[in-house]
């Protein structure tokens, strides 16, 4: 990370908009729960709007590739139960 007035470094990370994904503007912050604590109601323009949201996000992660190597999902499992002993998450799975 940069000092204030230096230039960023090389691997900064940057917020950057796909072309093929329009973003829709972000709205201003609003509190969702009242003084009391209560969820405050949205309406069906902001519903609609996160359904599409989450939506596109779906889309864009389904459309990414699997690039792990064969047998990474197992390898994982067992090495998770290796260091659980005590008790398995996924034994007699992998």
């Amino acid at each position: 990370m940069g000092m204030l007035g230096e230039e960023p470094e090389v691997n900064t990370v940057k917020d950057v908009a796909l072309p093929d994904h329009a973003r829709e503007p972000s709205p201003r912050f609003v509190p969702c729960n009242d003084a009391t604590g209560r969820v405050l109601p949205i309406t069906p323009e902001e519903q609609a709007r996160n359904a599409r949201a989450i939506a596109a996000f779906v889309e864009r992660m389904l459309a990414m590739p699997d690039e792990d190597p064969p047998g990474a999902w197992e390898d994982a499992m067992r090495d998770l139960d290796a260091q659980r002993p005590h008790r398995k998450l996924f034994e007699g799975l992998c």
